[in-house]
């Protein structure tokens, strides 16, 4: 029986996601006779996926110049807006741009009426909602949308479906929002979209849902995100996110040691990337848990590596400081994170850390006024989580002023919430006030 050529085992490779295999395989096959332009694609896709960023970038680029060679301008097309969106979700901005217009220039010059006009659309509803215009995004993103359903393109129609839920949950139409992020992610679970997107919607679509505090969508699509890293054992990319939210997940459920451990790992998932910006949100949450487990001396390290990497500044620092005794510094380090923290997806975090430090600091009216924004907010989300450090801040800003019976109900209400998030820290932070509160009124039997 022949040995089986390296080309016909990367493709196989391929097929069965082991990107790894089919890397080395490919690359095997590209050294003994240069790939064609399609296997150069599946050699950039599996570079891309085992984190070999740089090399990917360059097997895009070389497919691209041989579709070109060969006049087929539609893949070449299709190649530079591969790389222009690989160098988009890595943060380099310049170099995606530049990709994106070459093949603007290709399209106008040999192209029409081709699936290709709608992939360039998105990194343009992209940019409409980086700049906070979601209504100009999700106008892009639908014409975007009509184009990939005319072609039948699945890869576009997931794209657009996600692109378009993350601007109507910009919108305040959080309800028709999270609905298409529910199409996109179906599309995924389905097995029918390309792995690189696949990869790009999970981490988007939970990204959205922890912007609008939906716990219960984020936990649910983490645990298929996690499953879907699990069933492809080669993957690099992708799984420093996904390991960053189930650390997040497990504090929140009070399994400390676990999160630790996969917040590591997350760290050295992402430093195996290039300018990834969710580092910085790895090493802030690797800094979360050391603060509470008053580790104080590896969380300070692990905030200002998530500095570094890009994480603007957070609550956590404050934090760390008012846990050290240090209340003047914390207080300031406060404030400025207020200033810093105007988005909907940041502010409450923040507000919650403020109403703490400003009691603490004997600024009973700052804390007042951030109790009130609170609530404002939960208020207009109507999210769980939210609800509840509303009303743990609103009973703690009652209590100091000495209304215990309210803030009591206010702080019954909080405890009750996070009872049913299964968040026993939160929960025990609330019956310590709640002891106070009961030991001002004099009832020692109460607790």
């Amino acid at each position: 029986m022949a040995d089986i050529k390296p080309i016909d085992q990367g493709r196989k490779s391929f097929r069965q996601r082991a990107w790894n295999d089919a890397f080395h395989q490919l690359s095997d096959a590209d050294r003994e006779a240069r790939l064609n332009p399609k296997d150069l694609e599946l050699l950039a896709v599996a570079a891309y996926l085992i984190g070999y960023i740089s090399e990917s970038n360059a097997l895009w680029t070389r497919a691209h110049n041989e579709y070109l060679n060969n006049s087929n301008i539609e893949r070449a097309v299709h190649c530079a807006f591969q790389m222009g969106f690989g160098l988009f979700h890595m943060g380099e901005i310049a170099r995606a741009t530049g990709w994106f217009a070459r093949a603007r220039t290709l399209l106008d010059e040999g192209l029409s009426n081709c699936v290709e006009e709608g992939y360039l659309l998105l990194p343009v509803a992209l940019q409409s909602l980086s700049e906070d215009d979601a209504k100009k995004s999700l106008a892009t993103f639908e014409q975007a949308g009509q184009i990939g359903d005319r072609f039948g393109d699945r890869d576009l129609m997931a794209l657009t479906r996600l692109g378009r839920g993350q601007a109507l949950v910009r919108l305040g139409e959080t309800r028709a929002g999270t609905v298409l992020l529910d199409e996109a992610m179906a599309a995924v679970d389905s097995g029918e979209i390309s792995p690189i997107f696949e990869g790009i919607i999970y981490c988007a679509a939970i990204e959205t849902c922890h912007g609008i505090f939906d716990l219960g969508r984020a936990h649910q699509w983490t645990e298929a995100m996690s499953d879907w890293c699990d069933a492809h054992p080669q993957l690099v990319p992708f799984r420093g996110e996904c390991l960053t939210r189930r650390s997040q997940i497990m504090q929140m459920h009070g399994q400390w040691s676990k999160a630790i451990e996969e917040a590591f790992r997350g760290t050295e998932f992402l430093a195996k990337s290039i300018s990834e910006p969710a580092t910085g949100e790895a090493f802030n949450q690797l800094g979360e848990l050391f603060r509470l487990r008053g580790e104080f001396a590896q969380a300070e390290e692990a905030y200002r590596k998530a500095v570094r990497w890009g994480r603007i500044r957070n609550p956590g620092l404050a934090l760390l400081r008012f846990a050290q005794g240090r209340i003047n510094t914390a207080k300031k380090s406060i404030e400025t994170a207020m200033m810093e923290a105007t988005s909907l997806k940041a502010r409450p975090r923040v507000l919650t850390a403020y109403i703490k430090i400003m009691l603490a600091a004997n600024d009973l009216e700052a804390a007042r006024q951030a109790a009130d924004e609170l609530t404002d907010i939960a208020n207009r989300l109507n999210a769980t989580l939210i609800n509840a450090w509303a009303a743990k801040g609103v009973g703690a800003v009652l209590l100091y002023e000495g209304d215990t019976a309210n803030g009591l109900i206010q702080m019954r209400r909080a405890w009750t919430i996070f009872e049913k998030l299964d968040a026993p820290y939160e929960n025990a932070l609330v019956r310590v006030l709640i002891g106070k509160a009961y030991h001002q009124l004099g009832d020692r039997t109460r607790r």
